[in-house]
């Protein structure tokens, strides 16, 4: 592991704490629309570092931008419990993600996927509680 990588878990783990705390129980606001928002800086990150010549790569990216918006979009149209529980398990498909992408080193920089692992499982796990 490299020292960005393990300068990142303290700092996306004081991140993700600071999201936790500033829910005030609102699950549609961050909570949701963040997900989307995370797919969508894969991909845009991914262009940046160059990926649109690997079509397969940065097609995969727009498919989890759809999937990630596509269940903000679900769980808001859900009963507001059920609703919070569909984002929860969103945010932690998406730090599976994240874990797929920092084994891969492909799309984000692998201290940047960790650090995702982190905030995501933190905001999934308290959305969850």
């Amino acid at each position: 592991m490299t020292r960005s990588a393990l300068i990142s878990l303290p700092v996306s783990a004081a991140l993700g704490f600071l999201i936790v705390a500033d829910d005030n129980g609102d699950w549609t606001g961050f909570g949701t629309w963040g997900l989307p928002a995370c797919a969508l800086a894969y991909l845009v990150i991914g262009l940046v570092r160059g990926f649109a010549r690997r079509p397969r790569v940065l097609a995969a990216q727009a498919v989890g931008v759809v999937v990630f918006g596509s269940v903000a979009v679900g769980a808001l149209l859900l009963a507001p419990d059920v609703g919070r529980y569909v984002v929860a398990a969103g945010w932690l498909a998406h730090a599976a993600w994240d874990l797929f992408h920092y084994r891969a080193r492909l799309v984000v920089p692998p201290w940047y996927a960790l650090g995702c692992v982190v905030v995501d499982t933190f905001v999934g796990v308290s959305l969850a509680w």
